[in-house]
């Protein structure tokens, strides 16, 4: 079990999340592509039909991300006002109401208005902002593309990375983004860009044929080098590879998962935990 790291802004490095190489990937990687392709049920040549493609969709899933479907604004609004901060002076105009309103006679009011002002000019700003970077995300996601080469029904066809399933032959060319986890089952010089899981910013060969002798040596994704990783893109060289692993169950959706899932720390929350 290796533990994934990435560089903070300080540029140190720190632990994450921790993925079962092993488990997740040793029997794909170290097994031989007709043991592989026979698991597969998929034909090299002809790759899925129709129907297949259909079926497997049915069994799991479209491929797509749980956390890659945007958010209402509302819900946006709703985390914007309940911050540390906010919830403090909220706390305080409980307080105020009891001793400017109900001992206090005549009742005044002033100093719960401006508190109230302060919360909604608090939670304006932090929303704007949020939402804001977060629809200029979504928009350059747009940009990105969103379809792989695949041969279905024996015809090389392009299709949205959402219509991929388990089993689909994919074809890769420089340029390619890898559309799900998959095997290779053919390799010319192909180099792989995996910065985007790991931090390095070397391309990475990847064989038809691992060059490691047992699954007891895979230490981390590095090790894998005849498999390509969803999220990576294709920097050099062309291949054809099955897809094993979609969505939410490739290493890119399992890691995706794990960091939104992981509560957030804000500064307010930092400054208790240091004081």
């Amino acid at each position: 079990m290796k533990e994934i790291s990435k560089e903070n802004k300080e540029g140190k490095s720190e632990k994450n999340d921790k993925v079962d190489i092993k488990k997740l990937y040793g029997k794909q990687c170290i097994s031989t592509i007709d043991e592989f392709v026979s698991n597969m049920k998929t034909d090299v040549n002809t790759g899925l039909t129709s129907a297949q493609a259909e079926e497997n969709i049915a069994k799991y899933g479209k491929n797509e991300l749980n956390n890659s479907k945007p958010k209402k604004w509302y819900k946006y609004f709703f985390s914007s006002l309940m911050t540390p901060f906010n919830l403090i002076l909220i706390g305080i105009i409980f307080v105020l109401v009891y001793t400017d309103i109900y001992l206090t006679n005549p009742p005044t009011y002033a100093n719960i208005i401006v508190i109230c002002v302060l919360i909604l000019v608090s939670t304006l700003l932090e929303f704007i902002i949020v939402y804001k970077s977060n629809r200029d995300a979504a928009n350059l996601k747009k940009l990105i593309a969103t379809t792989a080469t695949v041969i279905r029904n024996g015809e090389k066809v392009k299709l949205p990375i959402s219509e991929l399933t388990f089993g689909d032959v994919v074809i890769l060319s420089a340029g390619d983004l890898i559309p799900g986890d998959l095997r290779l089952i053919e390799s010319n010089n192909l180099h792989v860009s995996q910065s985007s899981l790991t931090g390095e910013s070397e391309a990475i060969e990847k064989f038809t044929q691992t060059q490691l002798q047992s699954i007891e040596e895979l230490e981390s994704i590095t090790d894998l080098d005849d498999i390509c990783f969803m999220g990576t893109n294709v920097t050099s060289g062309s291949a054809k590879g099955v897809i094993f692993k979609t969505a939410n169950n490739t290493y890119f959706g399992k890691i995706s998962n794990a960091i939104n899932n992981r509560k957030a720390k804000n500064y307010f929350s930092k400054g208790n935990r240091e004081s």
